[in-house]
């Protein structure tokens, strides 16, 4: 495939599911530049990984695991930062809506997950399959329902201790 023709299917392919990058940023960098770095990460290393695509999965299964891969390599590279949970400053701001909230101390709570924890339940509320989420993060369905089961437990415990 000449070079050119390489880049537009890679750039489609980043447009369709540019959605999904900015999810996954969101749940694995907490602030603005490490978001926008993180970012630029995940698309370098889905270029640079780009031609050993070999299709032998879905494009966007294959996407997933690079993409959350790089998310968990980038959060390793960071500091690691000890989180106090009742200290940790919400934003107010008086024009949000109530799901908005929700929605901000829901990703607070999925940050303070474990890596493989927080793909997990990225890929359910993105709702794949528990055969897709155990296809991308490499564990067996049976495990992956346990492990739901014990994330919403924990997420909301996180959130309690938030309110």
């Amino acid at each position: 495939m000449v070079k050119k023709d390489l880049e537009q299917e890679f750039l489609g392919h980043i447009m369709q599911n540019e959605d999904m990058i900015h999810k996954i940023c969101n749940i694995y960098a907490s602030s603005y530049e490490d978001r926008q770095d993180l970012q630029q990460e995940i698309i370098y290393q889905l270029w640079r990984s780009y031609p050993s695509f070999k299709g032998n999965s879905k494009f966007q299964t294959w996407m997933y695991r690079v993409a959350l891969n790089t998310a968990i390599y980038f959060k390793r590279k960071k500091k690691p930062a000890t989180t106090d949970l009742l200290n940790i400053p919400i934003e107010e701001d008086n024009s949000l809506k109530d799901l908005e909230e929700q929605i901000k101390k829901l990703y607070l709570a999925i940050r303070n997950l474990n890596q493989i924890d927080r793909a997990i339940i990225f890929l359910y509320l993105e709702k794949h399959s528990y055969e897709q989420i155990g296809e991308v993060v490499g564990i067996t369905v049976k495990n992956v329902s346990v492990r739901i089961v014990r994330i919403k437990k924990q997420l909301r415990q996180i959130i309690e201790k938030l309110e």
